[in-house]
Order: C-alpha cells, then sequence, then structure tokens
C-alpha cells in the first residue's frame, strides 16, 4: 500500500469516524469528569506512523520522557517499517506494528493492537500531526491524558485530545516535540546526552582511508529530496575527493539507485572506492558505520538525524524540506548546510502535491544558478 492511498484512507474513514465520535467524547467527558492534569500515573503509548526521521527528531524528548517516569511503562505503535527506528533509539519496552501491506492486513492489526491498549493506558502522546485515524485511535484507547498537535484549524482534533499543543511547520519541528515532554514535567536532555543513551559501538575499519557515509535516500514520501546521479557527482567534484572511502547507506529498496549513482561517479573517478551498503546492513549496524565514519553527507532522512546525535560532521542538502524546521542549531557539530531558496519551497508537509511535480526544482538550485531557472506559472498550477 503506497503513502497516496494511506492518505487517502486516513482523510476519509478518520474523517468519517471522528464526526461519530465527536459528541460522544463530549458527553462522556463531562460525565466522567476525569482528572486530566499532566503526568504520567500509567503506562504511555507512543503513536509514530510515517517518517523515522521524525521519530529520530522526537528522540530527546522521548529520552526526557524516559529519564522522568523510569518505573512507567512506554509503548510505540507504529508501522512495521518504523520498527527497525524504535528499536534503535532503545527507548521502548514494547512496539506493536500495524502491517499496512493491504486494506485488510491494515484493519486486522490495527483491531488487535486496539485490544492490547484499550484501558490499559494512561497517556498518548500522538506525533503524527496530520493523521486523523491516529487521533481517532487515541481516544478509543480510553487513556486518561491524550497529547495531540494542532495546525491553524483545530476543529477535527479539539474534544478528541485532552492536550493541543500547536505545532507550526514552518519552525523547528522538534520545539513542538519538546513541548510534550516540558508538559509532563521532563527536561529535555543535551545532544551528547542522547548520544551516550544510543550506544553506538562504531564499526570496525580496515585502512586507513577516511570514510565518507552517504545516506542518499528517504520514504517514498517526499523523494523530490532525493538528488540525481549527475548531482552527486558534482558534490564529490565540488569537495575534490580522490582516496577516500564513499559508503552509501540506505534499505534494500535504496540499493539500485545508490548503484546508478556509484555507476555516474566510478566514470569520473575510477580510482575512487564506492561501497553500496543498501539492504545489507540492519539499521543499527548502519548506524555503527556512520559512527565510525569521518564525515556524514546525505540529504533529508532519519540517517542524517542520526548522523548529528552522534555529533559527527555532516554535509547535508534541502529542497522541498526546509532545513531550519528539522536541525537544531548546535554549535558543538561541524555542520554544513545547503539550501536554496525558491518560491515554492518547502512544499513537503504543506501540500499533498509537491508544485513541481516531482521535477524537484529546488534540488537543481542547489546546482545551478536560481536566476537562471524559469519558475513559470505553470509550475503553481496543479492539473
Amino acid at each position: 500500500m503506497n503513502i497516496h492511498s494511506k492518505q487517502k484512507i486516513d482523510l476519509i474513514v478518520g474523517s468519517v469516524l471522528l464526526s461519530f465520535l465527536r459528541l460522544p467524547v463530549i458527553v462522556l467527558g463531562r460525565l466522567m469528569k476525569r482528572n486530566h492534569a499532566p503526568g504520567v500515573n500509567g503506562p504511555i503509548l507512543v503513536i509514530k506512523m510515517v517518517g523515522g526521521g521524525s521519530l529520530v527528531l522526537a528522540y530527546p524528548a522521548l529520552l526526557a520522557i524516559r529519564r522522568r517516569y523510569q518505573d512507567r511503562k512506554i509503548i510505540l505503535l507504529t508501522l512495521e517499517s518504523i520498527k527497525p527506528f524504535g528499536e534503535s533509539l532503545k527507548l521502548f519496552d514494547e512496539i506493536i506494528c500495524i502491517r499496512d501491506c493491504g486494506f485488510f492486513p491494515l484493519l486486522s492489526s490495527t483491531l488487535i493492537a486496539w485490544v492490547r491498549c484499550f484501558r490499559k493506558i494512561d497517556t498518548v502522546v500522538d506525533l503524527e500531526v496530520y493523521s486523523r485515524i491516529t487521533t481517532v485511535y487515541s481516544v478509543l484507547t480510553a487513556a486518561r491524558n491524550r497529547i495531540g498537535f494542532y495546525l491553524e484549524n483545530t476543529s477535527w482534533r479539539r474534544h478528541i485530545h485532552t492536550h493541543l499543543l500547536f505545532f507550526n511547520r514552518f519552525s523547528g519541528s522538534f520545539y513542538f516535540y519538546d513541548a510534550i515532554a516540558h508538559l509532563l514535567d521532563a527536561e529535555v536532555p543535551s545532544r551528547e546526552a542522547c548520544a551516550d543513551h544510543l550506544r553506538v559501538q562504531a564499526s570496525p575499519r580496515s585502512g586507513i582511508k577516511r570514510r565518507i557515509t552517504i545516506g542518499h535516500a528517504c520514504s517514498d514520501f517526499g523523494m523530490e529530496r532525493m538528488l540525481a546521479p549527475m548531482q552527486w557527482v558534482k558534490v564529490l567534484k565540488g569537495r575534490k575527493v580522490s582516496d577516500e572511502e564513499v559508503m552509501f547507506l540506505g534499505g534494500k529498496a535504496d540499493r539500485v539507485s545508490a548503484e546508478n549513482i556509484i555507476t555516474a561517479v566510478k566514470e569520473e573517478f575510477p580510482a575512487l572506492e564506492c561501497v553500496n551498503q543498501c539492504g545489507l546492513l540492519p539499521l543499527q549496524e548502519s548506524i555503527a558505520v556512520i559512527a565510525s565514519s569521518d564525515e556524514f553527507w546525505g540529504i533529508d532522512s532519519a540517517l542524517l538525524h542520526y548522523a548529528r546525535l552522534l555529533g559527527k560532521k555532516t554535509v547535508s542538502f534541502w529542497g522541498p524540506t526546509d532545513p531550519k524546521t528539522r536541525l537544531r542549531d548546535d554549535a558543538s557539530l561541524a555542520s554544513e548546510i545547503l539550501y536554496t531558496k525558491i518560491p515554492c519551497s518547502p512544499c513537503i508537509h504543506v501540500t499533498e502535491t509537491p508544485p513541481c511535480r516531482g521535477l524537484a526544482t529546488c534540488i537543481k538550485a542547489l546546482f545551478d544558478d536560481p536566476r537562471q531557472l524559469q519558475l513559470t506559472h505553470e509550475l503553481f498550477i496543479l492539473d
């Protein structure tokens, strides 16, 4: 099931269920008169369905909650594709997975997950900003406190969540994750403390070559973030690589695109040692490779955020997302951020359909004079 199908299900099914639930929730809330004071009196359920990178960005806030409530069970509800990210963070006592390989597996696994959580959760932390179904799921757990975000319009979440926090999509998402920790009286730790908790053992290295790890890929949501093979060639040319080991990391689905980049690179740098590890290493081992690297280069993805948590020198490339919404200011980090602001950027998390329809004009602006890019009126018209 692709991302667009899941978004349609979320919008249609979620909207219908919310319309039926709103009045009963309001009435029951007034009759039961539960104490909704912030704080945790029992198990915590964290919901994060899409975006391993966002889960890593929320890591300092989640670690704060973990430290503050060490005697409370913390459960992660997520999709199977996000489970490795949850496991890597070493925060959760249990991970419940939803299967999204089809409508009926999605429905059945959601019902099973609901049975496992119903009336067993004290506090729900819903990290999904845009999802209606996670909002429905939150209230159906019958949790005492249900914490979530609202955007410009609060109507579809008001009276469903007990605590709503403003989420400004044009500001740093980490500010609003931190706000959840503050609401629960938890102190957000430093990046160094987060790295210590990750306890990543750097993978062994052979030889004395500098190692550059590259995270070239992302999920199927917002693939306009990715650089084309010849753009990676330009990156390597501009940085005068010669005798380094360049290692590509990612999942099984990223292996072919990494091979395409390596083929283009080898034509320009035949002596350069390029290694394609995409799909060959579990996520935890990929993080260990990053820990042993001298530098990490990549796009907006989970691997970039792991590299920053680990204190690695990073070079990152941005286009459809704005780096200020994803990267904390940290004077201790050696970080080079490449981003050219054009009128339609950022578009991810702002519109369902990128105005360029996959042309990635914002990425092209990193390599060509943006004044020479013709942004015609057709760019902003949806067919």
